[in-house]
């Protein structure tokens, strides 16, 4: 019969071998077989007791186990607590030689290396001490352990844990006396002796070395030490934070939580329960007080908390002001529109120049533009505007540029009238040049201006419009004053979802873009919002009377309908749709203008209203959408009166009226000057 080796692969032996020898009768070969796989193993079967051999690895396992445990050290001289790494090869075990090796769970080889079985007596292997049958415990591993507790210092020197600097002097140079070599001692602890009074005269090390001994004082280890219910390193922290240095823990009258039964340090002030930390955030009950949350009182904790929340807002103020203070300083919403901007411009621009007499709505909202009898006003916004940067400025007469520094032009368009070349353009720009102003003569006094450059809708961007807008939560209507002799025939009116085109023949061409509410990414399926229900806006062209002078004339009403509210708008806001009117309901905007073309989101018209009232004593108001659509639901009206003014409008006219005191001064020879300012 051939043997185990011949028998194995990889030094294991064949499922099919060992079967076949089992079903045998269970020869001398199973026998050492199975005692082989419980010497690898022993604990692996838990239905079978393990072997002699088994048993023999598990107690070379443990005394390895403390042999690596005894490496252990506390250095409190540096304040660490240091290890010596020493590969200690656990298990051990003997060959039939006489030789060790190492164990394969342990070797950095690869896959585990199982010794060859052989047909030899395996009793005759060498046991480690304590023999076969020997039981190890826990409790016998950690006696090799020299400081299981963390006072083996204190102990070393016999010296309480409270003991002085002059103390542990006066131990020191005792137990130096009676374990000095030289003295008949013992050198090691001798050894231990001096490393004890090295650390615990240092008090940056003793605090050190404490400390480690208050962690050790209640850890836990199983079959040496009694598992505690916790809670004591709270109760030590108390116990250091009181000052109570000199007490010991251990024999103090401790209240215990009424829900875990650890040390208890707070008391429930609805019920009078004790508690721990680590019930902080447990409900419980006690007495006639139902399950609650805990609860505490603590004198000054509101206030406190206000304060500190109140501090934390004045340093955000602050903050925030700090920056504002800084001219080139943009908000979040400024630079989202430095972004937009330079989108659009980069798509409308075109070399070739074309743009100059293209209108486009976006780049539309960044100019406004209102006339008098003799003067066009232009409002710009400057969104790359720089107080470091030159605002570039060119007029030739027929074409308007305004360029920032290192950006798209602003303004690049072509004049659409012809303007007095006797007078040159006038501009104005704030400090930081974020807004400027331009002032263009009118080659005729009272001539009116349907628009102001080639390509624009007429009295697009106007600051007065054409008409009249009335505004409901189920329809808009738009009215207009025509001359008495026009009719129908002469209107042209074209209504789509994204524009309204009217024309009237020999009185103007006007076309309007609505709002549109931007849909969410997240409702890409549901339907497309509509600002009209097309198929129901209607118009009529009946007699009336102008509104300023009474006389006859023609009224163009035109009803734009909206679409019914939706079943979200009719279950949770009460029919109210969400359009133009409430988008901004939470801001001071409160809401948009209901054609993009009159969109004002950069307060350009109170820069117009400053302008008109310093050049004729007078300016239009048009409501923004918060005096619109809020009560009194203000409508658009001429202002003849300085103190009538919005604030904002008279400090802006203030700086003008300076402006101009100044340029009066420095050409008080020219005949071009005029006396506009003598009625102030």
């Amino acid at each position: 019969m051939p043997s185990l080796d011949d028998a194995s692969t990889n030094g294991r032996p064949s499922r099919f071998r060992r079967d076949s020898t089992r079903a045998r009768g269970g020869t001398d070969d199973s026998r050492v077989v199975n005692e082989r796989r419980d010497c690898d193993a022993p604990f692996r079967d838990v239905g079978r007791a393990p072997t002699r051999r088994a048993r023999a690895c598990a107690v070379a396992r443990a005394s390895a186990t403390a042999a690596h445990l005894k490496n252990i050290i506390y250095n409190g001289k540096n304040a660490l607590l240091t290890q010596k790494h020493q590969e200690t090869p656990f298990p051990m075990e003997k060959r039939l030689d006489g030789s060790t090796r190492h164990s394969a769970a342990n070797s950095r080889g690869g896959a585990r290396e199982r010794p060859r079985a052989r047909r030899g007596n395996i009793k005759n292997m060498v046991a480690p001490s304590g023999g076969f049958g020997a039981s190890s415990t826990a409790a016998d591993i950690w006696d090799a352990v020299d400081d299981l507790r963390g006072d083996a210092h204190y102990r070393a020197l016999d010296v309480e844990t409270t003991a002085t600097a002059a103390e542990i002097k006066r131990a020191f140079a005792k137990r130096a006396r009676e374990c000095h070599p030289d003295k008949g001692g013992d050198a090691e602890t001798f050894a231990a002796v001096r490393k004890a009074f090295e650390t615990l005269i240092d008090p940056k090390a003793r605090a050190t070395y404490d400390a480690l001994m208050k962690e050790h004082q209640y850890r836990y280890i199983r079959g040496v030490t009694k598992r505690a219910v916790g809670g004591e390193d709270a109760l030590l922290d108390d116990i250091e934070r009181l000052g109570l240095e000199n007490v010991c823990a251990a024999t103090q009258l401790v209240t215990l939580c009424e829900v875990c039964g650890r040390p208890s340090t707070r008391v429930c002030y609805a019920c009078t329960a004790l508690f721990c930390d680590f019930c902080e955030r447990k409900m419980h009950w006690k007495g006639s007080v139902g399950l609650h949350w805990p609860v505490q009182r603590v004198d000054g904790k509101m206030a406190k908390e206000l304060g500190e929340r109140q501090l934390e807002e004045k340093m955000k103020e602050d903050g925030e002001r700090a920056m504002r203070e800084d001219p080139n300083y943009r908000t979040d919403a400024e630079l989202q529109t430095i972004r937009t901007f330079k989108e659009t411009a980069a798509m409308v621009y075109h070399p070739d120049g074309r743009h100059k007499r293209k209108y486009d709505v976006g780049l539309a909202q960044h100019y406004m533009w209102a006339q008098s009898m003799r003067s066009v006003y232009i409002a710009i916004n400057v969104p790359t505007g720089y107080a470091d940067k030159e605002l570039h400025f060119d007029f030739t007469g027929q074409a308007v540029l305004v360029q920032p520094e290192d950006s798209f032009p602003i303004l690049d368009r072509v004049l659409a009238n012809v303007v007095d070349t006797r007078y040159p353009a006038e501009i104005m720009q704030t400090e930081d040049r974020r807004f400027a102003m331009i002032e263009i003569r009118k080659r005729k006094i009272g001539e009116d201006w349907k628009k102001v450059f080639e390509g624009d809708s007429d009295y697009a961007r106007c600051m007065k419009p054409l008409y009249t807008l009335t505004e409901s939560n189920k329809e808009v209507v738009m009215e207009f004053e025509l001359p008495f002799w026009k009719e129908s025939d002469d209107v042209t009116v074209e209504i789509t979802n994204e524009f309204i085109h009217v024309k009237v023949m020999g009185e103007f061409d006007m076309k309007r873009e609505f709002w549109q509410k931007s849909q969410n990414e997240e409702k890409k399926d549901v339907e497309k919002w509509q600002p009209l229900d097309v198929d129901e806006c209607t118009w009529s062209l009946d007699d009336g009377f102008e509104r300023d002078s009474g006389d006859p004339c023609k009224t163009l009403m035109i009803l734009l309908q909206k679409p019914d509210p939706t079943h979200e708008e009719n279950e949770f806001q009460r029919g109210e749709r969400s359009d133009n009117r409430n988008i901004y309901k939470h801001d001071e905007r409160h809401g948009a203008r209901f054609f993009r073309d009159d969109g004002d989101q950069y307060s350009l018209e109170i820069l117009l209203q400053a302008a008109l009232f310093v050049d004729t004593g007078s300016t239009w108001h048009q409501p923004t959408p918060a005096e619109a659509y809020k009560p009194p639901y203000m409508t658009g009206h001429y202002i003849k009166e300085f103190g009538k003014l919005p604030k904002q409008v008279q400090t802006i006219i203030g700086d003008l009226l300076e402006k101009r005191k100044e340029a009066r001064v420095e050409l008080e020879d020219d005949e071009f000057i005029d006396d506009e300012l003598q009625y102030f």
